[in-house]
């Protein structure tokens, strides 16, 4: 076969897997949507997409809480649960400056410092997370002298330095 012929094919193939390719699909038209044949009942092709599954891409399994007594997904990443840890109390730092007199707002930063540190003092383990503990517990009791000073007390968080972190 000569190139310019080879090329000219090359190119009339591609042109047509892109046409077919881009065509909206329609649900009689798909095998897998057809009846099966009359004898022959319709069984799963281990692998191929179900009859619902988006033409877009692959499909994944949606996940499922586990019953008791069963394999249950782990949990996600200690390292990954301690940085949003401490984003949420740097976050709730910001919060509670921001808040300035507004008791219910600076009660609810408040609030989510206390909790956010309590979950990273509960994963920490190393003696660097040890510290960071630490340090977000020193926040903590700094945020509950300010809002203490400002408004008194809070419906749903401890403002007492003594109290500990978490203080519910």
């Amino acid at each position: 076969m000569k190139r310019s012929t080879r090329g000219a094919l090359a190119v009339a193939l591609g042109a047509g897997l892109v046409a077919c390719a881009s065509s909206p699909r329609k649900s009689a038209e798909s095998p897998a949507s057809a009846p099966p044949a009359a004898g022959y009942a319709a069984q799963p092709v281990e692998g191929a997409p179900s009859p619902d599954a988006d033409a877009a891409g692959p499909s994944s399994p949606a996940p499922q809480a586990a019953a008791p007594g069963q394999y249950a997904p782990p949990p996600p990443n200690r390292s990954i649960a301690l940085g949003r840890a401490s984003n949420e109390i740097e976050a709730s730092q910001r919060e509670l400056d921001v808040a300035g007199g507004d008791c219910q707002n600076a009660c609810r930063a408040l609030g989510s410092m206390d909790r956010a540190a309590g979950r990273l003092c509960g994963l920490a383990q190393s003696s660097d997370e040890q510290r960071r503990c630490g340090d977000a517990k020193g926040r903590v009791y700094s945020a509950r002298d300010k809002v203490r000073s400002t408004c008194g007390t809070c419906p749903d968080v401890s403002v007492d330095r003594n109290d500990p972190v978490p203080s519910r």
